[in-house]
Protein backbone atom coordinates (compact mmCIF):
# COMPACT_ATOMS: atom_id res chain seq x y z
CA UNK A 1 0.00 0.00 0.00
CA UNK A 2 1.57 3.33 -1.11
CA UNK A 3 0.10 5.84 1.15
CA UNK A 4 0.58 9.08 -1.71
CA UNK A 5 2.84 11.30 0.54
CA UNK A 6 5.36 12.62 1.15
CA UNK A 7 5.81 13.12 -2.48
CA UNK A 8 5.41 9.41 -2.31
CA UNK A 9 8.27 7.26 -3.49
CA UNK A 10 10.09 7.94 -6.03
CA UNK A 11 10.99 4.70 -7.24
CA UNK A 12 14.39 5.40 -7.24
CA UNK A 13 16.29 2.28 -5.43
CA UNK A 14 18.14 3.59 -2.34
CA UNK A 15 21.44 3.00 -0.65
CA UNK A 16 23.23 3.46 2.87
CA UNK A 17 25.54 2.43 5.14
CA UNK A 18 23.20 1.35 7.44
CA UNK A 19 25.32 0.07 10.35
CA UNK A 20 29.27 1.65 9.73
CA UNK A 21 31.96 -0.24 11.63
CA UNK A 22 35.55 0.55 12.92
CA UNK A 23 38.50 -0.94 11.72
CA UNK A 24 38.27 -4.53 12.18
CA UNK A 25 34.37 -4.78 12.22
CA UNK A 26 31.64 -5.83 9.61
CA UNK A 27 29.59 -2.71 7.79
CA UNK A 28 26.48 -3.00 6.56
CA UNK A 29 25.66 -1.26 3.31
CA UNK A 30 21.90 -1.58 2.77
CA UNK A 31 20.22 -1.14 -0.73
CA UNK A 32 16.58 -1.05 -1.10
CA UNK A 33 14.02 -0.40 -4.38
CA UNK A 34 12.91 -1.85 -7.28
CA UNK A 35 16.05 -2.56 -8.85
CA UNK A 36 17.84 -3.67 -5.46
CA UNK A 37 18.47 -7.06 -6.37
CA UNK A 38 19.74 -5.86 -10.35
CA UNK A 39 21.96 -2.92 -8.95
CA UNK A 40 23.42 -5.08 -6.25
CA UNK A 41 24.49 -7.22 -8.89
CA UNK A 42 26.21 -5.14 -11.01
CA UNK A 43 28.94 -4.14 -8.35
CA UNK A 44 29.00 -8.13 -6.96
CA UNK A 45 30.96 -11.12 -8.59
CA UNK A 46 27.96 -13.34 -8.31
CA UNK A 47 24.47 -12.77 -10.33
CA UNK A 48 21.61 -12.26 -7.25
CA UNK A 49 18.36 -12.59 -9.79
CA UNK A 50 18.29 -16.33 -8.95
CA UNK A 51 19.30 -15.94 -4.82
CA UNK A 52 16.35 -16.65 -2.55
CA UNK A 53 14.98 -14.51 -0.23
CA UNK A 54 16.85 -14.43 3.21
CA UNK A 55 19.84 -16.35 1.76
CA UNK A 56 23.44 -14.98 2.02
CA UNK A 57 25.99 -15.09 -0.78
CA UNK A 58 30.00 -14.98 -0.33
CA UNK A 59 31.80 -13.30 -3.48
CA UNK A 60 33.60 -10.07 -4.27
CA UNK A 61 32.74 -6.43 -4.54
CA UNK A 62 33.83 -6.06 -7.71
CA UNK A 63 33.48 -3.52 -11.30
CA UNK A 64 35.28 -3.98 -14.09
CA UNK A 65 38.56 -5.65 -12.99
CA UNK A 66 39.09 -3.50 -10.01
CA UNK A 67 37.94 -5.82 -6.60
CA UNK A 68 37.00 -3.48 -3.41
CA UNK A 69 36.14 -6.27 -0.77
CA UNK A 70 35.36 -9.89 -0.23
CA UNK A 71 32.00 -9.85 1.27
CA UNK A 72 28.64 -11.40 2.37
CA UNK A 73 25.39 -10.45 0.15
CA UNK A 74 22.28 -11.05 1.94
CA UNK A 75 18.82 -10.80 -0.61
CA UNK A 76 15.27 -10.05 0.99
CA UNK A 77 12.64 -10.28 -1.45
CA UNK A 78 9.68 -7.87 -1.05
CA UNK A 79 7.37 -7.58 0.31
CA UNK A 80 8.32 -9.74 2.62
CA UNK A 81 10.95 -7.11 4.27
CA UNK A 82 11.26 -4.13 6.03
CA UNK A 83 10.76 -1.62 3.59
CA UNK A 84 8.37 -4.12 1.49
CA UNK A 85 10.56 -4.06 -1.49
CA UNK A 86 13.28 -5.70 -2.76
CA UNK A 87 16.27 -5.21 -0.72
CA UNK A 88 20.07 -6.40 -0.21
CA UNK A 89 22.32 -6.00 2.59
CA UNK A 90 26.32 -6.55 1.49
CA UNK A 91 28.00 -6.99 4.99
CA UNK A 92 31.65 -5.48 4.40
CA UNK A 93 34.96 -4.80 6.12
CA UNK A 94 34.62 -2.05 7.97
CA UNK A 95 37.65 -0.06 6.36
CA UNK A 96 36.83 3.75 5.79
CA UNK A 97 37.60 3.31 2.68
CA UNK A 98 36.25 0.26 2.29
CA UNK A 99 32.37 1.60 3.11
CA UNK A 100 32.69 4.78 1.64
CA UNK A 101 33.58 3.14 -1.98
CA UNK A 102 31.35 0.32 -1.76
CA UNK A 103 28.38 3.04 -1.33
CA UNK A 104 29.70 5.16 -4.16
CA UNK A 105 30.12 2.13 -6.69
CA UNK A 106 26.22 1.83 -5.60
CA UNK A 107 25.35 4.74 -6.41
CA UNK A 108 27.08 4.99 -9.62
CA UNK A 109 25.36 2.03 -10.84
CA UNK A 110 22.56 4.27 -10.77
CA UNK A 111 21.46 3.81 -6.71
CA UNK A 112 20.37 7.20 -4.49
CA UNK A 113 21.80 7.92 -1.30
CA UNK A 114 18.97 7.41 1.20
CA UNK A 115 17.65 10.43 2.87
CA UNK A 116 17.69 10.53 6.91
CA UNK A 117 14.93 7.92 8.12
CA UNK A 118 13.93 6.69 4.39
CA UNK A 119 14.00 3.63 4.44
CA UNK A 120 11.69 3.13 7.69
CA UNK A 121 9.32 5.73 5.74
CA UNK A 122 9.52 3.48 3.09
CA UNK A 123 8.01 1.10 5.38
CA UNK A 124 5.62 3.59 6.50
CA UNK A 125 4.71 4.52 2.67
CA UNK A 126 4.49 0.78 1.80
CA UNK A 127 2.04 -0.40 5.01
CA UNK A 128 4.97 -2.14 6.94
CA UNK A 129 4.67 -0.04 10.08
CA UNK A 130 1.77 2.47 10.98
CA UNK A 131 3.26 5.94 12.35
CA UNK A 132 3.38 4.75 15.97
CA UNK A 133 5.81 1.70 14.91
CA UNK A 134 8.36 4.63 12.34
CA UNK A 135 8.17 6.72 15.69
CA UNK A 136 9.23 3.79 17.80
CA UNK A 137 12.07 2.53 15.47
CA UNK A 138 13.70 6.20 16.54
CA UNK A 139 12.96 5.55 20.23
CA UNK A 140 14.93 2.10 19.85
CA UNK A 141 17.77 3.87 18.43
CA UNK A 142 17.75 6.16 20.96
CA UNK A 143 16.74 4.16 23.93
CA UNK A 144 19.75 4.18 26.66
CA UNK A 145 18.96 1.80 29.44
CA UNK A 146 16.04 -0.96 29.55
CA UNK A 147 13.01 1.32 30.62
CA UNK A 148 13.26 3.15 27.80
CA UNK A 149 14.34 -0.06 25.47
CA UNK A 150 11.27 -1.80 27.38
CA UNK A 151 8.72 0.75 25.75
CA UNK A 152 9.90 1.27 22.76
CA UNK A 153 9.49 -2.29 21.74
CA UNK A 154 5.58 -2.30 23.37
CA UNK A 155 5.39 0.64 20.72
CA UNK A 156 7.20 -1.19 18.42
CA UNK A 157 4.83 -4.42 18.43
CA UNK A 158 2.02 -2.73 17.74
CA UNK A 159 0.28 -1.91 21.34
CA UNK A 160 -0.55 1.29 21.23
CA UNK A 161 -1.62 1.26 17.93
CA UNK A 162 -4.10 -1.20 18.09
CA UNK A 163 -5.33 0.70 21.54
CA UNK A 164 -5.91 3.91 18.89
CA UNK A 165 -7.17 1.72 16.36
CA UNK A 166 -10.10 0.44 18.01
CA UNK A 167 -10.82 3.94 19.60
CA UNK A 168 -11.58 4.98 15.79
CA UNK A 169 -13.42 2.27 15.18
CA UNK A 170 -15.97 2.61 18.11
CA UNK A 171 -15.73 6.60 17.07
CA UNK A 172 -16.30 5.64 13.24
CA UNK A 173 -19.42 3.78 13.91
CA UNK A 174 -20.87 6.40 16.21
CA UNK A 175 -19.75 9.07 13.26
CA UNK A 176 -22.17 6.75 11.01
CA UNK A 177 -24.89 6.79 12.88
CA UNK A 178 -24.59 10.54 13.32
CA UNK A 179 -24.28 11.29 9.46
CA UNK A 180 -27.06 8.61 9.15
CA UNK A 181 -29.32 10.63 11.11
CA UNK A 182 -28.40 14.02 9.53
CA UNK A 183 -29.27 12.11 5.67
CA UNK A 184 -32.88 11.85 7.47
CA UNK A 185 -33.01 14.73 9.18
CA UNK A 186 -36.58 15.72 7.14
CA UNK A 187 -37.64 12.65 8.39
CA UNK A 188 -37.23 13.12 11.92
CA UNK A 189 -35.37 9.99 12.14
CA UNK A 190 -33.23 8.80 15.16
CA UNK A 191 -30.68 5.85 14.70
CA UNK A 192 -30.25 5.80 18.23
CA UNK A 193 -30.77 7.18 21.30
CA UNK A 194 -29.18 10.62 23.19
CA UNK A 195 -28.21 8.21 26.29
CA UNK A 196 -26.64 5.63 24.68
CA UNK A 197 -24.69 7.98 22.94
CA UNK A 198 -23.68 9.77 25.47
CA UNK A 199 -22.65 6.62 27.58
CA UNK A 200 -20.49 6.11 24.36
CA UNK A 201 -18.27 9.15 24.92
CA UNK A 202 -18.16 8.86 28.45
CA UNK A 203 -16.41 5.60 27.69
CA UNK A 204 -13.97 7.12 24.91
CA UNK A 205 -12.86 9.83 27.11
CA UNK A 206 -12.52 7.54 30.30
CA UNK A 207 -10.34 5.69 27.82
CA UNK A 208 -8.58 8.38 26.12
CA UNK A 209 -7.82 9.89 29.38
CA UNK A 210 -6.11 7.27 31.11
CA UNK A 211 -3.49 7.15 27.99
CA UNK A 212 -3.00 11.23 27.48
CA UNK A 213 -2.58 10.64 31.86
CA UNK A 214 0.42 8.16 31.12
CA UNK A 215 2.07 10.32 29.17
CA UNK A 216 3.78 12.09 32.18
CA UNK A 217 5.51 8.53 33.88
CA UNK A 218 6.14 7.44 29.82
CA UNK A 219 8.20 10.39 29.00
CA UNK A 220 10.06 10.57 32.52
CA UNK A 221 10.81 6.46 32.14
CA UNK A 222 12.01 7.35 28.78
CA UNK A 223 14.26 10.83 29.77
CA UNK A 224 14.79 9.45 33.14
CA UNK A 225 12.90 9.96 36.66
CA UNK A 226 13.31 13.55 37.62
CA UNK A 227 14.02 13.52 41.37
CA UNK A 228 14.44 16.77 42.89
CA UNK A 229 16.49 17.17 46.11
CA UNK A 230 14.96 20.06 48.11
CA UNK A 231 15.81 22.01 51.49
CA UNK A 232 17.10 24.80 53.41
CA UNK A 233 21.27 25.76 52.99
CA UNK A 234 23.50 23.34 54.19
CA UNK A 235 21.51 20.49 54.94
CA UNK A 236 23.87 18.30 52.87
CA UNK A 237 21.87 18.48 49.68
CA UNK A 238 24.83 18.16 47.19
CA UNK A 239 26.47 15.68 49.52
CA UNK A 240 23.11 13.77 48.95
CA UNK A 241 23.37 13.77 45.77
CA UNK A 242 26.80 12.48 45.21
CA UNK A 243 26.04 10.14 47.18
CA UNK A 244 22.87 8.78 44.69
CA UNK A 245 25.29 8.97 41.90
CA UNK A 246 28.07 7.35 43.70
CA UNK A 247 30.60 10.47 42.15
CA UNK A 248 31.12 13.68 43.54
CA UNK A 249 29.24 15.39 41.12
CA UNK A 250 28.06 18.79 42.96
CA UNK A 251 30.51 21.12 45.31
CA UNK A 252 30.11 20.62 48.60
CA UNK A 253 30.83 23.16 51.48
CA UNK A 254 30.14 24.17 54.77
CA UNK A 255 28.87 27.66 53.41
CA UNK A 256 25.28 27.89 53.22
CA UNK A 257 24.30 29.29 49.74
CA UNK A 258 26.94 27.19 47.96
CA UNK A 259 24.57 26.09 45.06
CA UNK A 260 23.39 28.92 43.27
CA UNK A 261 21.49 27.07 40.15
CA UNK A 262 20.63 23.56 39.88
CA UNK A 263 22.85 20.68 39.46
CA UNK A 264 21.38 17.62 37.35
CA UNK A 265 22.83 14.16 36.37
CA UNK A 266 21.50 11.03 35.77
CA UNK A 267 22.23 7.04 36.57
CA UNK A 268 20.70 3.66 35.36
CA UNK A 269 19.52 1.80 38.39
CA UNK A 270 18.62 -1.89 37.54
CA UNK A 271 17.45 -0.60 34.09
CA UNK A 272 15.69 2.58 34.95
CA UNK A 273 16.77 5.67 34.35
CA UNK A 274 16.73 8.65 36.86
CA UNK A 275 17.65 12.42 36.74
CA UNK A 276 18.77 13.53 39.71
CA UNK A 277 18.31 17.70 40.31
CA UNK A 278 20.24 19.32 43.19
CA UNK A 279 18.49 22.76 44.06
CA UNK A 280 19.60 25.82 45.83
CA UNK A 281 18.48 26.05 49.62
CA UNK A 282 15.79 28.00 50.46
CA UNK A 283 15.37 30.34 52.35
CA UNK A 284 14.52 34.24 52.76
CA UNK A 285 17.74 36.36 50.84
CA UNK A 286 18.27 39.89 49.78
CA UNK A 287 20.79 38.13 47.39
CA UNK A 288 19.70 38.42 43.81
CA UNK A 289 21.52 35.34 42.43
CA UNK A 290 20.59 33.04 45.24
CA UNK A 291 16.66 34.29 45.19
CA UNK A 292 16.73 33.16 41.53
CA UNK A 293 18.35 29.64 42.31
CA UNK A 294 15.82 29.50 44.97
CA UNK A 295 13.09 30.28 42.25
CA UNK A 296 14.66 27.61 40.34
CA UNK A 297 14.34 25.00 42.91
CA UNK A 298 10.89 25.37 43.61
CA UNK A 299 10.22 25.34 40.17
CA UNK A 300 11.86 22.03 39.63
CA UNK A 301 9.84 20.81 42.28
CA UNK A 302 7.20 21.30 40.01
CA UNK A 303 8.01 19.21 37.16
CA UNK A 304 9.48 16.56 39.45
CA UNK A 305 8.40 12.70 39.72
CA UNK A 306 9.79 12.75 43.13
CA UNK A 307 10.82 15.37 45.59
CA UNK A 308 13.47 14.35 48.74
CA UNK A 309 13.04 17.33 50.80
CA UNK A 310 16.21 17.28 53.25
CA UNK A 311 16.17 18.47 56.88
CA UNK A 312 19.72 18.38 59.21
CA UNK A 313 18.37 16.57 62.58
CA UNK A 314 21.06 18.11 64.61
CA UNK A 315 19.33 21.41 63.71
CA UNK A 316 16.08 21.28 62.76
CA UNK A 317 14.69 19.22 65.40
CA UNK A 318 12.44 21.69 66.67
CA UNK A 319 10.82 22.88 62.85
CA UNK A 320 8.04 21.88 61.31
CA UNK A 321 8.15 19.28 58.70
CA UNK A 322 4.47 19.55 57.62
CA UNK A 323 4.28 23.56 57.29
CA UNK A 324 7.49 23.19 55.04
CA UNK A 325 6.10 20.31 52.60
CA UNK A 326 2.53 22.33 52.42
CA UNK A 327 4.27 25.35 50.54
CA UNK A 328 5.96 23.29 48.24
CA UNK A 329 3.76 23.32 45.24
CA UNK A 330 4.49 19.69 43.01
CA UNK A 331 2.29 18.37 40.40
CA UNK A 332 -0.22 15.98 40.72
CA UNK A 333 1.02 12.53 41.03
CA UNK A 334 4.16 13.73 41.94
CA UNK A 335 5.25 12.17 45.56
CA UNK A 336 7.15 13.68 48.43
CA UNK A 337 9.11 12.01 50.89
CA UNK A 338 11.40 13.45 53.72
CA UNK A 339 14.42 12.90 54.18
CA UNK A 340 16.48 13.55 58.04
CA UNK A 341 20.21 13.73 57.37
CA UNK A 342 22.93 13.43 59.82
CA UNK A 343 21.16 10.87 62.09
CA UNK A 344 24.52 9.28 62.82
CA UNK A 345 24.75 12.44 65.29
CA UNK A 346 21.24 12.75 66.70
CA UNK A 347 17.91 10.96 65.64
CA UNK A 348 15.50 12.78 64.32
CA UNK A 349 12.02 13.73 65.79
CA UNK A 350 9.65 10.72 66.43
CA UNK A 351 6.43 12.42 64.77
CA UNK A 352 8.03 14.61 62.34
CA UNK A 353 5.85 14.22 59.06
CA UNK A 354 3.55 11.21 60.58
CA UNK A 355 1.58 10.91 56.85
CA UNK A 356 5.08 11.57 54.87
CA UNK A 357 7.19 8.49 53.77
CA UNK A 358 10.22 9.45 55.81
CA UNK A 359 14.22 8.24 55.49
CA UNK A 360 16.84 8.53 57.83
CA UNK A 361 20.06 8.81 56.61
CA UNK A 362 23.70 9.96 56.98
CA UNK A 363 24.79 11.50 53.01
CA UNK A 364 28.43 11.71 54.17
CA UNK A 365 28.99 8.31 55.38
CA UNK A 366 26.34 6.97 52.94
CA UNK A 367 23.83 5.66 55.23
CA UNK A 368 20.57 4.67 54.08
CA UNK A 369 21.05 5.41 50.90
CA UNK A 370 20.41 2.04 49.58
CA UNK A 371 17.18 2.50 51.66
CA UNK A 372 16.13 5.52 49.13
CA UNK A 373 17.72 4.31 45.79
CA UNK A 374 15.43 0.89 46.49
CA UNK A 375 12.37 2.87 47.58
CA UNK A 376 12.54 5.14 44.41
CA UNK A 377 13.05 1.91 41.91
CA UNK A 378 10.23 -0.15 43.50
CA UNK A 379 8.18 2.77 43.22
CA UNK A 380 9.12 3.34 39.39
CA UNK A 381 8.29 -0.37 38.93
CA UNK A 382 4.77 -0.19 40.25
CA UNK A 383 4.21 2.63 37.92
CA UNK A 384 6.05 1.79 34.79
CA UNK A 385 6.69 -2.06 34.97
CA UNK A 386 3.15 -3.02 34.12
CA UNK A 387 0.93 -4.33 30.84
CA UNK A 388 -0.90 -1.00 30.57
CA UNK A 389 -0.12 1.17 27.33
CA UNK A 390 2.26 3.79 28.12
CA UNK A 391 2.07 7.16 25.92
CA UNK A 392 6.06 8.93 25.70
CA UNK A 393 6.06 10.53 22.67
CA UNK A 394 4.75 14.38 22.89
CA UNK A 395 3.03 14.41 19.40
CA UNK A 396 0.49 11.62 20.45
CA UNK A 397 -0.22 13.09 23.46
CA UNK A 398 -0.90 17.07 21.99
CA UNK A 399 -3.48 14.40 19.92
CA UNK A 400 -4.76 12.44 22.32
CA UNK A 401 -5.58 16.49 24.02
CA UNK A 402 -6.92 17.35 20.79
CA UNK A 403 -9.05 13.86 20.53
CA UNK A 404 -10.09 14.76 24.15
CA UNK A 405 -11.56 18.39 23.30
CA UNK A 406 -13.53 17.32 20.76
CA UNK A 407 -15.51 14.59 22.45
CA UNK A 408 -15.87 17.48 25.53
CA UNK A 409 -17.22 19.49 22.45
CA UNK A 410 -19.36 16.88 20.91
CA UNK A 411 -20.70 15.35 23.88
CA UNK A 412 -21.69 19.02 24.98
CA UNK A 413 -23.65 19.52 21.57
CA UNK A 414 -25.14 16.65 22.35
CA UNK A 415 -26.76 17.67 25.71
CA UNK A 416 -27.67 20.75 24.84
CA UNK A 417 -29.50 20.02 20.97
CA UNK A 418 -26.92 21.69 19.27
CA UNK A 419 -28.00 21.27 15.41
CA UNK A 420 -26.04 17.55 14.24
CA UNK A 421 -24.08 18.97 11.46
CA UNK A 422 -22.15 20.97 13.89
CA UNK A 423 -21.72 17.76 16.67
CA UNK A 424 -21.19 15.60 13.45
CA UNK A 425 -18.08 17.97 12.54
CA UNK A 426 -16.89 17.77 16.42
CA UNK A 427 -16.89 13.74 15.29
CA UNK A 428 -14.97 14.42 12.35
CA UNK A 429 -12.42 16.68 14.43
CA UNK A 430 -12.16 13.86 16.91
CA UNK A 431 -11.47 11.31 14.26
CA UNK A 432 -8.84 13.55 12.25
CA UNK A 433 -7.02 13.78 15.67
CA UNK A 434 -6.82 9.93 16.17
CA UNK A 435 -5.87 9.00 12.94
CA UNK A 436 -2.49 11.40 12.70
CA UNK A 437 -1.23 9.52 15.62
CA UNK A 438 -1.12 6.19 13.49
CA UNK A 439 -1.01 7.80 10.27
CA UNK A 440 -4.59 7.05 9.20
CA UNK A 441 -5.01 11.18 8.35
CA UNK A 442 -0.81 12.12 7.33
CA UNK A 443 -0.34 15.40 7.01
CA UNK A 444 3.08 15.92 4.70
CA UNK A 445 4.05 18.41 7.42
CA UNK A 446 4.03 15.68 10.43
CA UNK A 447 5.94 12.90 8.77
CA UNK A 448 8.45 15.13 7.21
CA UNK A 449 9.20 16.04 10.92
CA UNK A 450 9.66 12.67 12.07
CA UNK A 451 11.64 10.87 9.48
CA UNK A 452 14.20 13.91 9.52
CA UNK A 453 15.04 12.95 12.77
CA UNK A 454 16.43 9.52 12.25
CA UNK A 455 19.48 8.74 11.38
CA UNK A 456 20.80 8.07 7.57
CA UNK A 457 20.73 4.06 6.68
CA UNK A 458 17.34 4.05 9.01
Amino acid sequence: MNRGILGAIDGKTICALSTPAGMGGIAVIRVSGPEAILLASSVFSKDLSSTLSHQAVFGRMVRKDEVLDECLATVFRGPGTFTGEDTVEFGVHGSPFVQSEAVRWLIDAGCRHAGPGEFTSRAFLNGKLDLTQAEAVGDLIASDHAGAHRLAMKQLRGEFAAEINALREDLIGFAGLLELELDFAEEDVEFADRAKFDALLIDLLARISKLSDSFRHGNAIREGVPVAILGAPNRGKSTLLNALLGDDRAIVSATPGTTRDTVEDTCIMEGIKFRFIDTAGIRETEDAIETEGIRRALEKAQSAAVVLYLMDATCDENENPEKQLSLLKVDEGATVALVWNKTDIQAPPKSSAPDTITFAISAQKRQGIDEIKSWLLERARGQYDNDSIVVTNLRHYEALIATQSALEATRLGLGNNIPGDLVASDVRQALHHLGTITGAIDPEDILDHIFSNFCIGK
